[in-house]
């Protein structure tokens, strides 16, 4: 009943709305293609291909005692780990998954990694938003250093009571080059496709709340709480909706610097539905996932004022000026080439599949 409910009344506000609805999800896919698609789909084949091949043994036995002694996780989650900091937000999620579908590593120990591994990454912060928006990299480098910096504090707070896990044998049956180069490009290009997907849903939505005067509402009942202005009110819904949304509008909104890191840190709603999908059955409370999300995103706040007071060229002051759109050199040309590519790979490679089934029956 509700979900009928709720879509007559999402089929209503499209009719009702279909110019602010066009517009926003016109700048979302602009966004897709000039900047999440270049950046992202790399570093998720890149995290695919370390777990699904030999290279996440290989590569993680440098970092096998920090992995298991400071986290307490398996070697095997020294990649990943890493990747969610640098890569990206759903990175870390998606290498998490991929393990623990193939028994590497424990529900817990999953649910563990999705408490921390939840990273916007450097193309976003460096690139996107401390060059691209900001005309800075100092801004950029800092945003980034105070996400990344809570971020491990967390993974440490988190493991204090779990065990050191025993140093893992490496499996026979993992698969050669070729076959798991294939398979994770498959993979990312399906997690990518959906990404994009889940980022033009939200802008939909985001300008079907603003056009229908809902937003406008819940900020002035915000308001009354007496925290925050209505700008900083408006700035933090956007953050809690989508994060690439919600940069765009702190920015014009002109909010202190705290709010960006806060909200690069929470992550925001479309990225947490994101990693969601990876699990079949997510292997943490929910609570527990959108309690450490607010934390981090508090601590996120209170290390880039700190280190606003030992980093050269990153003062709050530098923040302002007008709201510009950050392009990738290529334009949105190349990220289109890309995207089409991974749906013509999605589709060869479903295709081989089935043709095998078929053989084999």
């Amino acid at each position: 009943m509700l979900s009928a409910v709720a879509f007559i009344a999402l089929m209503l506000c499209l009719l009702l709305y279909p110019g602010a609805v066009q517009s926003s999800v016109a700048s979302s896919v602009t966004y897709c293609l000039t900047v999440l698609v270049p950046s992202l789909f790399p570093f998720m084949a890149l995290t695919s291909y370390a777990v699904s091949s030999r290279a996440a043994v290989t590569l993680g036995r440098p970092l096998d005692l920090v992995t298991r002694h400071v986290f307490k996780l398996p070697g095997c989650c020294a990649v990943p780990v890493l990747m969610s900091l640098i890569g990206g937000y759903p990175a870390g999620a998606k290498g998490a998954s991929l393990l623990l579908s193939e028994g590497r590593i424990t529900g817990p120990q999953a649910g563990r990694m999705l408490l921390f591994c939840v990273n916007p990454g450097l193309a976003f912060t460096v690139t996107y938003l401390g060059l691209g928006v900001f005309g800075s990299t100092g801004i950029g480098w800092r945003l980034f250093l105070s996400v990344t910096i809570p971020a491990i504090l967390m993974g440490v707070l988190t493991g204090l009571r779990a065990p050191v896990p025993q140093k893992q044998e490496e499996h026979g049956d993992v698969p050669g080059g070729s076959q798991a180069l294939t398979r994770s490009v498959a993979d990312a290009s399906k997690s990518v496709l959906i990404m994009c997907a889940c980022i033009v849903l939200f802008a939909g939505f985001t300008a079907v709340l603003h056009a229908g005067g809902i937003f406008q509402q819940a900020v002035r009942l915000l308001t009354r709480l007496g925290i925050f202005t209505p700008q900083q009110w408006a700035a933090s819904l956007s953050f809690l909706l989508e994060v690439t949304g919600g940069t765009g509008d702190a920015r014009a909104l002109g909010v202190g610097a705290g709010f960006f890191a806060f909200g690069l840190a929470f992550g925001g709603l479309c990225v947490h539905i994101q990693v969601f999908s990876l699990f079949r059955e997510l292997p943490v409370k929910l609570p527990v996932f959108f309690l450490c999300r607010f934390i981090h995103g508090l601590l996120a706040a209170v290390c880039f004022e700190l280190l606003g007071k030992i980093m050269p060229g990153g003062a709050v002051e530098t923040m302002a000026g007008a709201y510009k759109t950050a392009l990738s050199p290529g334009g949105w040309m190349g990220g289109a080439s890309l995207l089409l590519m991974c749906a013509a790979f999605l589709l060869i490679a479903g295709g081989r599949a089935g043709r095998g089934c078929q053989n084999g029956d």
